[in-house]
């Protein structure tokens, strides 16, 4: 190989690769270290109402709503039983909650359910809405830790939303290093970044707008990744999101392999689709003085660290001193968000082991990136992921 080409591809290995070590290491300083933020001098009173989109959710929409009453048993739950064809909102309303029946072929993607939820739910008087997925148990704190942050001046929050593995799948390294990644992108990032006062993220489950939030921002966001979308469309117009690191929410991965690969190629598809519509709008808002922006589209071009890691593997090969020394860099960062995301978590010896199985999943990555590639090009559409039903 020419020494040009050889420069050519050294150059663009560190353009892809940069904004997902940079964004890490933002967000491991992060975490030590706080900005405070000045408090309301007066508290908004809080009328919060709860969303669930479901589509065909009947073996899990039981035991989420069980899990939304103990959190707030007077917060009033809409379940939006989006193009249902099972029991999920037979079920839902024997629960007490507010069924929204949607049916409609052509409104295929999660926004269409939320968008309906979020109008009913304001048509009845309220004027804050948490958003929690149908396939999730929620903790005791959530509603109120929610209510809370809200009435204190937030106009946006995201709560702590991790996978819970099934004691079988807790045995598979395979399974704990896809905990390992989520909780990485949705804890140890969006509580670094609030420690530095940038917007913490919206991941799609747990998350909080006000009535006020959605009349300024409407939520239009209709890609596979409506989250990510969203997310950038609030930072774009500077409304932070702020993180409630007190409440979780938990869900259940999927545990088929086909399940796996159909859901990392949605969510990774949907990421590369937003990011390719929303960096104009992100710069724009960078031009006009929303600095906290620069994040955000750094996030929206980072890698998944699994495929960073892959990028700093093809290195090795390459004869270019300095390729050498930012892989090094960058590897070190990795290596300490690796460690900092397994002490987050209940069984961090458990989740460090299963680092030894970090070949054979990365090789699965790399497996999976032509399924990747097309879903970027996919139009938003509901895809249920298949789980078993809860006990």
């Amino acid at each position: 190989m020419e020494q040009t080409s050889i420069t050519v591809l050294a150059v663009a290995i560190a353009v892809f690769a940069a904004p997902l070590f940079v964004d890490l290491a933002i967000c491991l300083a992060g975490n030590y270290g706080r900005v405070r933020r000045p408090s309301a001098p007066v508290r908004k009173e809080i009328r919060l109402a709860v969303v669930v989109p479901a589509h065909n959710e009947e073996a899990m929409i039981g035991s989420t709503l069980k899990s939304l009453s103990a959190s707030g048993p007077e917060t009033p739950v809409y379940v939006v039983a989006h193009n249902c064809t099972d029991s999920t909102g037979e079920i839902a309303a024997r629960a007490g909650a507010h069924v929204l029946v949607l049916s409609n072929p052509r409104l295929r993607g999660k926004g269409a359910a939320l968008r309906h939820g979020f109008a009913a739910a304001i048509a009845e008087g309220s004027n804050a809405i948490l958003v929690v997925d149908a396939d999730t148990t929620a903790s005791s704190n959530l509603i109120e830790s929610t209510r809370l942050k809200l009435s204190e001046g937030a106009e946006a929050t995201q709560c702590r939303y991790e996978l819970e593995l099934a004691p079988d799948l807790a045995r598979s390294p395979m399974a704990r290093l896809r905990a390992l990644a989520f909780r990485g992108m949705n804890v140890l990032r969006a509580r670094g970044r609030a420690g530095l006062g940038f917007s913490t993220g919206i991941f799609g489950n747990g998350f909080a707008l006000t009535a006020a939030t959605l009349e300024r921002v409407p939520f239009d966001a209709d890609t596979i990744a409506e989250d990510v979308e969203y997310h950038t469309r609030l930072v774009s117009a500077g409304i932070p999101v702020f993180w409630i690191g007190d409440a979780y929410v938990h869900a259940q991965p999927p545990q088929s392999r086909e399940a796996q690969v159909s859901q990392e190629a949605r969510w990774e598809g949907g990421r590369v689709r937003v990011a390719s519509q929303s960096t104009r709008r992100l710069l724009a808002a960078i031009l006009h003085g929303q600095w906290r922006a620069i994040e955000t589209l750094a996030d929206v071009w980072s890698l998944p660290l699994s495929r960073g890691i892959i990028a700093l593997v093809l290195t090795i090969g390459l004869p270019v001193h300095w390729l050498h020394e930012f892989a090094i860099v960058c590897a070190a960062v990795a290596l300490f968000y690796v460690v900092e995301a397994s002490m987050l978590g209940d069984a961090p010896v458990r989740d460090l082991v299963a680092l030894a199985s970090s070949p054979l999943y990365l090789l699965w990555k790399a497996l999976i990136t032509p399924l990747v590639l097309r879903q970027s090009r996919s139009r938003a559409e509901w895809a249920r992921t298949k789980r078993e039903a809860a006990q």
